[in-house]
């Protein structure tokens, strides 16, 4: 009995700990917000940070402190914290449309799809539904799979053909979308992001300063990260050029 009281008086400490640590990064980012509306975006941008190490993990919060770095000329944080907000709410119209201007005026310029209209709508819509949304389609479909199957015990009179193209239809949906499902959570798990927020980067062909240099990129490039050595970072351009950067100058999304 002792024991759980310690126990319950912990778990009260903690969770008051944490109620107050919570509120005092809401309090932080309402700072943040108010300063911004002032104008001194520099001061916004720091207390909007603080609330983040405060605990703070919001879509919002993220994009505001993306337009007070843009504002300040910091385009590359500015890409990189959009980015996180995109990750927290993907169908955001005010994020995706920053982002979309933040990337045009960046240095580097991402590489065209060659006009390929086909597979630029092919790709959009494989990555329209988030692995979010999948899991509710998913779960509503092998509900009604399992309420179809339990219905036919329950009700047997209608036709066995109708009833059973039924629930194949909804198997055959089922699996497909789980399918999806465990290749775009596979595709999360393996695949690194980076977005340069140092002002540029050079690429090297081995992880050392002295090996040959293979191309400078600028902040705000997106790169894919291969592989990690020591202080350096294997990455992988949209482009397929590929090349060893310093640690430095990457921040992971």
């Amino acid at each position: 009995m002792k024991y759980k009281n310690i126990l319950a008086a912990f778990l009260l400490i903690w969770t008051c700990k944490s109620a107050t640590a919570q509120e005092a990064a809401v309090g932080l980012y309402n700072e943040a917000n108010q300063l911004y509306r002032g104008g001194e975006f520099a001061k916004a941008r720091d207390k909007y940070l603080q609330s983040i190490d405060g605990g703070l993990v919001e879509a919002h919060c993220y994009y505001n402190l993306g337009n007070a770095c843009f504002k300040v000329d910091r385009l590359g944080e500015a890409i990189l914290w959009y980015e996180r907000a995109l990750k927290l709410a993907p169908r955001d119209q005010d994020v995706q449309a920053n982002l979309r201007f933040a990337n045009a005026v960046k240095k580097d310029r991402d590489p065209a799809l060659q006009g390929n209209v086909i597979w630029r709508f092919l790709e959009d819509l494989y990555y329209y539904p988030t692995p979010n949304e999948l899991s509710l389609v998913f779960s509503f479909l092998l509900a009604a799979v399992f309420a179809l199957a339990t219905w036919r015990l329950w009700h047997p009179t209608p036709s066995f053909t109708v009833w059973l193209s039924v629930l194949l239809i909804c198997c055959a949906a089922t699996a497909t979308t789980g399918l999806f499902l465990g290749v775009r959570v596979q595709q999360l798990d393996s695949r690194d992001w980076a977005i340069v927020t140092a002002a540029e980067g050079t690429a090297r062909s081995e992880p050392d300063g002295d090996k040959t240099a293979l191309f400078v990129i600028h902040e705000g490039t997106k790169v894919e990260i291969e592989r990690q050595e020591g202080k350096w970072f294997l990455v992988r351009l949209s482009n397929g050029f590929g090349g060893w950067l310093p640690r430095q100058t990457l921040t992971q999304i």
